[in-house]
């Protein structure tokens, strides 16, 4: 398989059987690749498990040829796009809640791409910080929103 991101994660989905367009776009952190198919929901699976492992294994094929591979984002069909947007507004409100009475608030257990879009949007935020805390057996996290100490 190619070195290119592009081409490696549409021959892996050729591979096993899906047919789709795969766009690249540049993030100011991320390579995103973004899938247009019409087995979209097939290749997303159960709560994005399927697509969080494709994407898993792709960054490991890239960072087996190369370990400086820059980190890749798998999206289908903009699920990653309005599920990033769906955490950033469930934050956004209980960080107004935060803000408001001053104690901090655990969020849920989150994958280790949930917790890198969280701190980075509260990242410059003067008022509210994140930190990570212990998980479970998947990786899984809680973020804790506090306020700033001054």
């Amino acid at each position: 398989m190619a070195n290119d991101p592009k081409q490696m994660l549409s021959e892996l989905l050729r591979l096993m059987g899906f047919e789709g367009k795969v766009d690249q776009f540049q993030t100011e952190e991320d390579l995103l690749l973004h899938i247009e198919s019409a087995e979209g929901g097939r290749l997303i699976g159960k709560q994005g498990q399927t697509l969080s492992h494709l994407q898993f294994l792709l960054n490991r094929m890239l960072r087996k040829q190369n370990p400086e591979a820059q980190h890749v984002i798998v999206d289908v069909c903009r699920y990653r796009e309005r599920a990033r947007d769906l955490l950033i507004k469930h934050t956004q409100e209980q960080a107004d809640r935060v803000r408001r009475w001053g104690d901090p608030i655990h969020l849920e257990p989150l994958s280790p791409y949930e917790r890198r879009v969280i701190h980075r949007f509260y990242a410059n935020d003067p008022e509210i910080e994140t930190i990570s805390e212990a998980g479970d057996e998947m990786g899984r996290k809680q973020i804790t929103l506090q306020l700033r100490k001054k």
